[in-house]
């Protein structure tokens, strides 16, 4: 079961930081909507019943969302997932989970300290491009800044439906093990190949603050 959950939401992971990525296009667009759209729908009764259609639905969007982010790449939160799992040895997926909420409110800045490398746009998007997302999910917000609060909340309600915990804290780490490595983390999280697609690049105390953010909630 929990091999399920976590799997699941790393695909939606994929598919979101694909959709938001600097080198987004209208091929990966589609099928990153597509994904995220089918993981909300089926994830839940494939975690919780094991049913064939919902487990075939979840093998199809994760094709999709790899499709999606093997042609636009990712971003900084599989950058600083992959720190803190190899760090503290938890599953990928788990600590996807746990810094997605804190990574969509970074990117969704309309005056970032540094946009992309690279950026397919003139201007800064990713909030813009978040709330399409919660849009296509039906979740209501009368502007981009509470639509993307929206999808920020349907993770962690998502999240909480696949019995996952929700900051590093309730995942068991260790407080002081955690703070004595987080610079570590940041600094080796900004040279990750990841990174230079994300739609808001990175200051290394930033992504510092991300981890401290998602240790306590």
């Amino acid at each position: 079961e929990w091999l399920s959950a976590h799997a699941g939401v790393d695909a939606i992971t994929h598919a979101t930081e694909a959709f938001v990525s600097v080198a987004a296009n209208e091929f990966t667009e589609s099928h990153s909507l597509k994904a995220i759209n089918l993981l909300f729908q089926h994830l839940p009764n494939s975690y919780h019943t094991g049913d064939p259609h919902a487990r075939e639905m979840v093998h199809h969007a994760a094709t999709l969302a790899g499709l999606a982010f093997s042609n636009s790449y990712l971003g900084i939160n599989h950058s600083l997932s992959h720190k803190v799992g190899a760090a503290f040895h938890l599953p990928h997926g788990l600590t996807n989970a746990v810094l997605m909420p804190y990574v969509i409110r970074f990117n969704a800045s309309e005056r970032p300290t540094r946009m992309g490398i690279y950026p397919g746009y003139d201007h800064p998007i990713a909030k813009q491009r978040y709330a399409a997302i919660a849009k296509h999910l039906g979740l209501e917000g009368k502007t981009d800044d509470e639509l993307c609060e929206a999808y920020c909340q349907a993770i962690l309600r998502l999240m909480d439906d696949l019995e996952m915990p929700n900051t590093f804290e309730k995942c068991g780490i260790s407080e002081k093990a955690y703070f004595e490595q987080i610079n570590d983390m940041a600094l080796a999280a900004f040279d990750d190949q990841c990174t230079p697609a994300n739609p808001r690049f990175p200051l290394t105390s930033e992504l510092k603050q991300i981890l401290i953010d998602s240790y306590h909630g």
